[in-house]
């Protein structure tokens, strides 16, 4: 799965440029920052913009990826946004398109529902090194849900055979931000769960060609 990272194609990020400029890219998925603002859920990185003007509700994303056929990857900024998030997509027949990432917490895993999650380091209580990818996948294992995909890492903290221990050791994989070509190239045909990237197009040439 190709992912299109917030602010890809030279947008700004968390934009309705942005929602403009990948639409028709041919990527799998989008991703948005979410917050809560005022009892309401807005995509935002650091902030949810002051103007309601620049404000861009969590229901736009879902009827948008309803209506292109895409998953968004919901990155939420702050624990305790997983519940909402999903009685949203519930409400709105949109389960199926999200994934989280992001700040996760152990105590949402039960709120999930029908969406799935890759965890970030700092989920699991163990520094992200080979030594410990049994571990890791013990722990993700001891939480019985079969909405914990896997991991969601830094590409450029976690080196090829680390990534490669992650998928060996039977967990899911999506690696995220990737914007250098070369790397792009060597990675979108690893074959992991999925890629995030600021330049989807790149990433869909080198999987088409497969170079």
């Amino acid at each position: 799965m190709i992912t299109a990272h917030g602010g890809s194609l030279n947008t700004e990020r968390n934009s309705y440029e942005y929602f403009e400029a990948v639409a028709n890219c041919g990527m799998d998925a989008i991703e948005v920052d979410i917050r809560s603002f005022a009892g309401k859920l807005y995509l935002g990185h650091i902030v949810v913009p002051i103007f309601k003007s620049g404000r861009i509700p969590l229901e736009f994303v879902f009827e948008y990826c309803k209506e292109h056929d895409l998953k968004v990857n919901c990155d939420v900024k702050r624990a305790g946004l997983v519940a909402p998030v999903v009685r949203l997509a519930e409400e709105m027949n949109a389960t199926q398109y999200v994934y989280f990432t992001g700040s996760v917490h152990k105590e949402e895993i039960a709120y999930l529902g029908g969406c799935d999650a890759y965890m970030n380091n700092g989920f699991y209580p163990y520094s992200l090194k080979e030594g410990n990818i049994a571990d890791i996948k013990k722990y993700l294992d001891s939480f019985a849900s079969p909405h914990i995909r896997g991991l969601n890492v830094n590409y450029r903290f976690t080196p090829e055979s680390l990534r490669d221990a992650v998928v060996a050791a039977g967990m899911g994989l999506s690696v995220y931000t990737v914007d250098d070509e070369d790397e792009l190239r060597k990675i979108v045909n690893k074959g992991y769960d999925n890629v995030t990237t600021n330049k989807p197009d790149k990433a869909l040439e080198f999987m088409r060609r497969q170079v």
